[in-house]
């Protein structure tokens, strides 16, 4: 799984790529807790994320309530329609701002477009 740090106004960026699985999950959890305890909204783009495992899911069950604990707030865009359906009916729609593209998560979360970008691999 590929991760691209990218900040837009006050909000953190990640883009994920790849797959979120049992042997990357816990490597896009390392990636992530640090950028909620910057305090600053966090946008997950998964528009480059082809399969989410149950261990995927967990993982964003962590990262909500990781950022729970430090009055965060995540958004989530880029949905593929499998993974949409699979958080629909986990209920996890609900803990997540969730937007089709960048600039609807960026509005969800009450900010606009524009920023730089770092880009990091996670091994799996």
């Amino acid at each position: 799984m590929e991760i691209s740090k990218n900040s837009v106004n006050d909000v953190t960026v990640a883009r994920l790529a790849g797959i979120l699985d049992s042997s990357t999950a816990g490597d896009l959890h390392a990636e992530i807790l640090p950028m909620l305890m910057e305090g600053r909204p966090l946008l997950l783009d998964f528009g480059e994320v082809s399969h989410v495992s149950d261990a995927g899911l967990r993982t964003m069950l962590v990262i909500y309530r990781q950022a729970q604990c430090v009055d965060g707030r995540v958004a989530v865009v880029g949905l593929n329609p499998d993974l949409r359906s699979a958080l629909a009916a986990t209920g996890f729609l609900r803990f997540f701002a969730v937007a089709d593209d960048l600039a609807g998560g960026l509005a969800a979360l009450g900010t606009s477009e524009a920023g730089t970008e770092h880009r990091r691999s996670v091994a799996a």
